[in-house]
């Protein structure tokens, strides 16, 4: 499983989710985790439709499983993790 964190400089929401996945790293130490500053990578930003931040992106080989565009809770971010393994 991957995940995908869409995040700008100086977004309040961004530091929150960042926190939040750093977390949740620690409990899934296999969870891969990407971080994307779409400042800094527009065009990928713009070809996946992010148009705010953060935006949290779950990839099963390769597929889009799960797509959050608010700063989740662990517990909250925990159970997208598990259903998008189904």
């Amino acid at each position: 499983m991957k995940l995908e964190l869409y995040t700008q400089p100086f977004c309040a929401p961004c530091v929150r989710t960042r926190q939040t996945v750093a977390r949740v790293q620690e409990l899934l130490p296999a969870l891969e985790v990407e971080e994307i500053n779409v400042v800094e990578q527009v065009a990928r930003g713009k070809e996946l439709g992010i148009t705010s931040t953060p935006v949290i992106r779950l990839l099963q080989d390769g597929t889009e499983k799960f797509r959050a565009s608010e700063t989740p809770t662990i517990n909250q971010l925990l159970t997208a993790i598990a259903g998008a393994s189904d």
